[in-house]
């Protein structure tokens, strides 16, 4: 069974959290679409409301909002589009210990990559989610993330 990992961003703070469930607790989500708004008891978080943004497969192919359904296509992209690394780095061939040297990107040039569509399935391992709506309480509360500092006693000087 997958686990799927969800990563929460909650602008108002500008931390992220991760979070981890099994297929099993994840079945909930199967059929949602990027853009979808949901509620945040799904993920533990009591009272926040939520927006799906985005995710990737468990090959890393990322999901784009405009292509319905969960199947993997490969569309023409061009820079600044999801999946579309601007820089990229190649060895150079015939010497020993290739560097690896950045190639650059023209301006205009467009690549043939593979995407996923927009649609949560089985396949889908990463959800990005942000926070819509905030609770009442913070998130490291109820998802157990928050530090408890104990004070230690001062100890009383004998003389």
């Amino acid at each position: 069974m997958a686990e799927f990992k969800f990563s929460v961003g909650n602008p108002g703070t500008k931390k992220t959290y991760k979070i981890e469930k099994k297929e099993s607790e994840a079945q909930a989500f199967f059929g949602m679409k990027v853009g979808q708004e949901f509620n945040g008891e799904l993920l533990g978080l009591n009272g926040y409301k939520l927006k799906i943004t985005g995710g990737s497969d468990y090959t890393g192919v990322p999901m784009r909002p405009e292509i319905d359904g969960s199947v993997k296509k490969k569309i023409l992209l061009r820079t600044g589009d999801v999946g579309f690394q601007k820089r990229r780095y190649h060895n150079i061939p015939g010497t020993e210990g290739a560097k690896k040297k950045l190639k650059q990107t023209y301006p205009g040039e467009r690549r043939r990559k593979s995407v996923r569509g927009n649609t949560i399935s089985e396949d889908t391992i990463q959800i990005n989610c942000k926070v819509i709506s905030a609770g009442k309480e913070t998130p490291e509360k109820l998802l157990g993330l928050e530090v408890k500092t104990e004070e230690t006693p001062v100890e009383a000087k004998t003389e």
